[in-house]
């Protein structure tokens, strides 16, 4: 009788285990939902009110979904309250997806300020549309080009280039660069600050001046240059690079090469240490 006792516990342990186990597993995967009757998460429901019509339920929908982290929401969110004419409510969820460097949403907030007409709001709008263009850009780039010059022939250049945020929203640029080759063994080695103007977030036009050293053979010269240039970007991937320029050790050149993201190449570098 004991141990049938004992067999009966056992079996109705497992049976309650099993039960909160599959509880827990649902519970766990169940969708969140976003109000009283909806059976989808908030994002989804916030789409399928916007089919039916109904903007004012939807913009809820999509300020919860917002609320829990969903960046899409919130930039959804933030246009459908500037079309509706809620310029204030607008501008918290746009400015949470601006401050993770997002373009459009940079773009859409500005929108926002153009809207409100106030002095404070306008130069708020010019500042957004300044950064626009620039925020998705790599602080740092690495540059590997072939230069083709009139004094040392065809060579290699290494350029490394620092233009963080802070250096007027990615206008200005540091950096430094080194060319190497020809039949002499030359090799240029300059430091740079550069300028560069967003015709687009695409095409990136630049001027830079350059002073450093030159060697060939045992002599080392001062070296003196200048080289204007245009970048064609990919967002924080890097661009494609292709200037004209004149230095004291290169004379006349022209270069072609591949910028990319100096947190791409430290990776790269980092799997062949």
């Amino acid at each position: 009788m004991l141990n049938m006792m004992r067999v009966l516990l056992l079996v109705m342990c497992a049976v309650g285990v099993t039960a909160c186990a599959t509880t827990t597993s649902r519970a766990e995967w169940a969708p969140p939902s976003c109000e009283p009757g909806a059976v989808l998460p908030c994002a989804e429901w916030g789409a399928k009110l916007l089919r039916e019509g109904d903007r004012p339920r939807a913009i809820e929908a999509y300020g919860k979904a917002c609320e829990e982290g969903d960046l899409s929401s919130c930039m959804t969110e933030g246009k459908l309250r500037k079309e509706s004419g809620d310029l204030s409510g607008a501008e918290r969820p746009l400015t949470k997806v601006y401050e993770t460097g997002d373009v459009a949403a940079a773009l859409a907030l500005a929108e926002v300020h153009e809207a409100k007409g106030q002095a404070v709001d306008q130069q708020a709008a010019a500042r957004l549309r300044h950064q626009a263009p620039a925020m998705d850009k790599p602080a740092t780039e690495v540059l590997f080009a072939m230069r083709t010059g009139s004094e040392m022939g065809t060579g290699l250049e290494l350029s490394f280039n620092l233009q963080p945020m802070a250096f007027m929203d990615r206008r200005l640029g540091f950096g430094a660069n080194m060319v190497f080759g020809g039949e002499d063994g030359l090799v240029e080695t300059n430091g740079f600050a550069a300028y560069q103007h967003y015709v687009s977030p695409y095409v990136v036009p630049y001027a830079r001046a350059m002073v450093g050293g030159m060697t060939s053979g045992q002599d080392t010269l001062l070296n003196l240059g200048g080289e204007t240039g245009v970048k064609l970007c990919l967002e924080d991937i890097g661009h494609l690079n292709v200037a004209a320029g004149v230095s004291r050790a290169s004379g006349g050149y022209f270069s072609v090469g591949l910028g990319l993201n100096g947190i791409i190449v430290l990776a790269i570098l980092l799997q062949y240490r």
